[in-house]
């Protein structure tokens, strides 16, 4: 066996990293170039078992923090495009002080640029540039000229997409000016590949990156005078590729995300919907496009923007960055003139050159394109939404469907001849074969600008030359700088004043608020499920099953199925019943069903879930689907029930350890208690009214009261809190009125009270006091509900062993009309929530110095 080792650790995996162009990693004689020796020998070190199980860690690792481009979907992409590799890009001492100064001086002509398109426009009075690619350019937009942007940065955080075409010789590719990309992705690639491969870091100084999104908010915070602004993300809440960027940077920075319905603009200042009322906002941070943010100031472009948040900003009451109008510097076609742009505005020659590039709107270079169409790539000259509205189409995944567009609507599209990227192994299938790669590098600008020591890459799909930089990538690389080069050239700034703390947003408040009351509801199905499933209705006699077919009922009517409540005899077979309100999701409120929607409404605020409790939930949302697919049989069904019992009851104690107990917590349990007393309620008055009409003799075993005792999850509290078998009134005085029994309506009632008590004072009126005085009245109802009363005798009015006359106060009619007169007083409960916490119209109405409006 030893024998055998050594004979595979002799094996080079390097072997199929071999021809077609310039090497990175190796030089012409095949030794490892200096930034790559200590990484070469540490991979020739391990076997091709361990490489290829480090390789399966990191993919792990990767899809289960979701790092990928996807929409928010009800399972994982099974085809992630953002596999992470094994080797990294090392960059030599001089190599990355070439780098970053070329994308300082870039950054700063580019930015001079957009300040004097949206001012003087002297670069077209003396036509430097031709005036068509400048104006006509989808991004320009002409309602924001003549605005101030202090210091002239229009773009304080942007990125630049480069490429090695052999020897260190670094060529841009694209700017990335406007709302720039990954960040996120280079974090998370540097942590996921120290914790895999951690020998790699030991052998090198490499410079880190963690501290890069601290510099970000240092930036964020210096936009405004206030010593602790109030900054938030904003987003244009549609699911898609940048989600996950936007979600990790705002739980990173400590920031709230919004949307443009979260904020409002009064008297030109900009406020957040929450649940306090309207907080004021001095930085936005935006991830939307320019022509999005204000369907006033840029009309017929977006109608779901911020009506006056341009106004707000022309007058200086909020700071945006990037500033709007910055996606100009993002033009494409700037790239053909970038040596003119940068000589105009530095007066010096560019460090970094732009790839070759044609303007389509030329007929000598377009018809140059067209006759070497082989050699070049094309592209819009902006990603704009704007552009493919004046284009009338969008482009189909091909490159016919692009070239089509682009030969109607030429002066909208460039073609770029990008040099054969330098050759970086890239681990599959056991050896490194040899690809292209990409590298994003990511600056802030400021009085010290930073660049980002490393980046991401982004590695080609094979076969495909000069295939445009898509998500269709062959994976990512984590990027290494010498932490020699930038130690001593992080900024010096003063520590920031402890930060203020902002109130969550009502769109924040109310998605949790649904997650809870989806995953209890989900909860209660499954253990009611697993309560029935175990007494085996199919090895029932038929007597037995007309005695539980009201507890059944009750399910179902708790769930939603109105029909079964209203079948009189019991079916011969409940497992469709049962697999209906399991696992169909367009049963709305099957556990799988409750389960997507709770996934969605965590998604859409993921930025205050921790990736711990994101992590469960994805592991309950891929059980299901699995399951869904399984045959079905009730031992089957049992199964699943209680393995959902079990991991929502691990989200739940995630949840509590590893989530602040701050706002968002508690509107979580609002959520939570609320859904578990209406669950209780919902049982309690389908099943209640049909126990009590066939109730007839003390059953000396009481199966069919404990059957419901079990089913509310409360038998053990029931014998500890009477030391007696099942009665009616016993049951209805636990479950309404117990103070420490976590089903009873009363316990929901008071944790639903003390979770809105926590939250603090608003001047000299609590939040949500009229709601606890209405919770308070509803304590009140439930002390002096009848049917939990003792009769006139201490036994108990079942005791005797027969009912009352039907006319009696406890007819079966009765007991119907009191628990759905309670259950609906409880439900009114949300009405009220919404009215104060969400969409504020109670409030608003009575008191608009809540909104700090006057």
């Amino acid at each position: 066996m030893r024998k055998l080792d050594e004979v595979r650790l002799k094996v080079d995996p390097f072997r199929g990293f071999h021809g077609g162009g310039a090497s990175a990693v190796f030089d012409a004689e095949g030794s490892a170039r200096a930034p790559y020796a200590p990484i070469v020998d540490v991979i020739r070190s391990c076997s091709p078992g361990d490489l290829n199980q480090r390789q399966q860690r990191l993919d792990f690792a990767v899809e289960e923090l979701g790092l990928q481009f996807s929409d928010v979907t009800s399972s994982r992409s099974s085809a992630n495009p953002w596999g992470l590799d094994l080797f990294p890009l090392s960059l030599g001492a001089e190599e990355w002080q070439l780098i970053s100064t070329g994308v300082v001086q870039r950054a700063l002509a580019f930015n001079a640029y957009a300040q004097d398109l949206y001012s003087q426009q002297n670069i077209l009075r003396q036509r430097v540039i031709p005036h068509d690619l400048a104006l006509r350019d989808p991004a320009f937009l002409r309602p924001l000229s003549g605005i101030e942007v202090p210091y002239g940065e229009y773009s304080q955080f942007g990125a630049f997409d480069l490429v090695d075409a052999g020897e260190g010789d670094w060529r841009v590719v694209e700017n990335h000016m406007g709302t720039p990309f990954g960040l996120s992705h280079v974090l998370q690639n540097r942590r996921i590949l120290s914790q895999v491969f951690p020998e790699l870091y030991e052998r090198v100084d490499v410079a880190p990156v963690a501290g890069f999104s601290t510099y970000l908010l240092e930036m964020l915070r210096a936009q405004s005078a206030r010593a602790n602004p109030h900054i938030l993300l904003l987003t244009s809440g549609q699911p898609g590729q940048a989600y996950f960027e936007e979600a990790f940077i705002a739980r990173h920075m400590g920031i709230s995300i919004a949307q443009s319905s979260d904020l409002l603009v009064r008297e030109s200042r900009v406020f957040l919907k929450t649940i306090r009322g309207l907080e004021p906002v001095d930085v936005i941070y935006r991830r939307v496009e320019s022509s999005a943010l204000d369907p006033i100031a840029v009309p017929n472009a977006n109608v779901f923007g911020l009506p006056g948040l341009i106004n707000a900003w022309r007058q200086g009451n909020v700071a945006i960055v990037n500033a709007p109008g910055a996606g100009v510097t993002d033009n494409r076609a700037l790239l053909r003139y970038s040596d003119r742009i940068i000589g105009h505005y530095r007066n010096e020659s560019p460090i970094l050159r732009s790839v070759e590039t044609f303007h389509l709107s030329d007929v000598d270079q377009r018809e140059y394109v067209s006759e070497h169409r082989e050699d070049f790539v094309l592209k819009p000259m902006q990603d704009h939404d704007m552009l493919w509205q004046i284009c009338g189409e969008r482009p189909q995944n091909s490159a016919a469907s692009l070239a089509r567009i682009a030969r109607k609507h030429a002066d909208y599209f460039v073609a770029q001849s990008i040099p054969e990227p330098a050759k970086l192994p890239r681990f599959k299938e056991g050896e490194f074969s040899a690809r292209g790669g990409y590298l994003r590098v990511y600056y802030i600008l400021g009085k010290e600008p930073i660049v980002l020591p490393g980046g991401m890459v982004r590695q080609k799909v094979s076969g495909h030359r000069t295939r445009r930089l898509t998500i269709a990538t062959d994976g990512l690389k984590d990027v290494w700088v010498p932490d020699s080069v930038v130690q001593d050239s992080a900024p010096k700034r003063p520590p920031a004043q402890m930060g203020e703390r902002f109130s969550i947003s009502s769109r924040v408040a109310e998605s949790l608020y649904w997650a809870g009351r989806y995953l209890e509801r989900a909860e209660n199905t499954a253990r009611q499920f697993y309560t029935l499933e175990r007494l085996r209705w199919d090895q029932m006699a038929h007597a037995e099953q007309r005695t539980y077919w009201p507890l059944l009922q009750a399910v179902a009517a708790a769930t939603g199925q109105s029909d079964v409540t209203k079948r009189k005899r019991p079916p011969r077979d409940t497992l469709p019943l049962s697999k209906s309100l399991l696992l169909d999701a367009n049963e709305g409120a099957s556990v799988r069903a409750c389960i997507s929607y709770a996934r969605n409404s965590l998604e859409r605020v993921r930025e205050v879930i921790s990736p711990e409790c994101r992590e469960v939930l994805e592991d309950i949302t891929l059980y299901l689907n699995a399951e869904a697919k399984r045959p079905v049989s009730r031992a089957r069904l049992a199964e699943l029930c209680a393995h959902m019992v079990s991991e929502l009851a691990r989200f739940n104690g995630t949840a509590e350890r590893t989530m602040p107990h701050d706002d968002t917590w508690q509107f979580y349990r609002v959520g939570i208690f609320f859904e578990r007393a209406v669950g209780a309620l919902a049982v309690l008055k389908v099943a209640m009214p049909r126990v009590v009409e066939a109730y007839h003799e003390v059953d000396e075993e009481s199966a069919d009261l404990t059957a419901l005792l079990r089913l509310l999850g409360c038998l053990d509290a029931y014998r500890r809190e009477f030391r007696s078998r099942a009665y009616v009134d016993r049951i209805c005085s636990l479950m309404l009125q117990a103070k420490h029994v976590p089903s009873s309506v009363n316990f929901c009632l008071r944790n639903l009270d003390y979770a809105i008590g926590t939250l603090s004072y608003n001047g000299a009126r609590a939040l949500g006091s009229d709601l606890s005085d209405q919770i308070h009245g509803l304590l009140q109802v439930l002390a002096d509900f009848p049917l939990a009363q003792s009769p006139m005798d201490e036994v108990g009015w079942l005791d005797a062993g027969e009912l009352p006359p039907k006319s009696a106060q406890h007819s079966a009619e009765f007991v119907g009309e009191a628990f759905a007169g309670l259950a609906e007083q409880v439900e009114a409960l949300h009405e009220r929530l919404e009215d104060i916490f969400f969409s504020h119209q109670d409030v608003f109405a009575r008191e608009p110095t809540l909104f700090g409006l006057e």
